[in-house]
């Protein structure tokens, strides 16, 4: 077969990557992969956004290469995670990742056939983290974020963290359709309650941090300035959103920055969430299969007390970290109705219209 000239750098090709319909060379491909796995992807074009990209050329944008890659159809989702190495310089790499204050990642790695599910977990995790770096791109320093840049930066991540939840459990492929998203669509609900927190802990910072390395904006009058709250009702947002918010601290927030856990056992709560038997709509295999798959988390995680951190009462410290659980779901209940208030408020009236289904079908949940 005559090559075809890549589309991305014109070079012979004659092969697709990592999901794109046109040409890519070897030499793309390559790159593409150490871009997204990079923990130094976020940069930026130093001209204007236009630069050559040709083969020949000695030095090429890097942004402009990714660029031509994305337009190409390549996705970064597609791209898997290496095996981790241990090493005891971990360098500037690891700073930022939820990894950094786990020391037991090279013995997750070594017991990965006696614990598979948690093993699998965090190397897809690990990929999570990596994409959303591409996928964001954010600049030091974090910023606050209110309200409505909130729901966007959520409405991106939910593509991200519904490619690491099908990688991460193959499973799922023994559920209907309509059971996999009803399983989704509660977990990521409650997942972007207990993961903010979690990511803070991991960065040594308290703060609720978003996906893309921003945080909440911590005043409650601020994250809903936008609104016109005060106008309708005479009072300032926090009469209303307070209690929510003082609710959600006193539970999950709270529960997080005490029982400090960490990649693993977060992980394992994640797990937990998402295979929950109790939601209506589950056929009674799907039960059988949430109910294995739940049961086969808490058997690793007890391995991974016993054998690997060796903590000196596994049980107790398991029965800890169950408390999660109870604290994510009773902070949800709260979580729904600030929805309703803010639809009240009208809120969602600019929001495109899959957000709004997303937001009207937990109000169901």
């Amino acid at each position: 077969m005559s090559p075809h000239p890549c589309f991305v750098c014109n070079s012979p090709a004659n092969e697709c990557h990592f999901g794109s319909k046109s040409q890519i060379c070897r030499a793309c491909s390559a790159f593409f992969r150490r871009y997204v796995l990079s923990p130094k992807s976020a940069i930026k074009c130093r001209k204007d956004k236009s630069c050559r990209i040709n083969f020949k050329d000695p030095k090429i944008c890097r942004f402009c290469r990714m660029e031509r890659c994305i337009l190409a159809g390549m996705k970064t989702t597609a791209v898997q995670p290496p095996r981790e190495k241990y090493s005891e310089d971990k360098g500037d790499s690891e700073t930022s990742s939820c990894y950094s204050g786990s020391p037991y990642t090279y013995e997750v790695q070594s017991c990965s056939t006696d614990i598979p599910r948690l093993h699998r977990l965090s190397v897809h995790f690990k990929n999570l983290e990596n994409v959303r770096k591409l996928e964001f791109q954010n600049q030091e320093p974090p910023k606050s974020r209110n309200m409505v840049e909130l729901i966007e930066i959520l409405r991106k991540d939910i593509r991200l963290v519904s490619t690491f939840v099908e990688g991460a459990y193959p499973e799922l492929g023994r559920m209907g359709k309509l059971e996999r998203k009803l399983l989704f669509l509660n977990f990521f609900i409650k997942y972007m309650l207990v993961e903010p927190p979690f990511l803070g802990l991991a960065a040594g910072r308290q703060e609720m941090v978003l996906p893309n390395g921003d945080h909440y904006e911590e005043d409650v009058g601020r994250f809903y300035s936008f609104m016109n709250v005060e106008a309708m009702t005479g009072n300032p947002p926090e009469t209303y959103f307070k209690p929510y918010w003082d609710e959600y601290k006193r539970t999950v927030i709270d529960d997080v920055w005490f029982l400090k856990p960490d990649v693993y056992e977060f992980l394992t709560v994640s797990g937990l969430i998402l295979w929950d038997t109790g939601l209506d709509g589950l056929t009674d295999q799907g039960v059988e299969v949430c109910r294995a798959m739940r049961e086969k988390l808490v058997s690793e995680i007890h391995f991974y007390y016993k054998n690997v951190k060796k903590v000196e009462d596994p049980c107790l410290r398991l029965g800890q970290i169950m408390m999660l659980l109870s604290s994510v779901q009773k902070s949800f209940g709260k979580y729904q109705e600030e929805l309703q208030m803010c639809g009240f408020f009208e809120i969602y009236k600019n929001l495109d219209p899959e957000t709004c289904q997303i937001i009207n079908d937990s109000l169901q949940l």
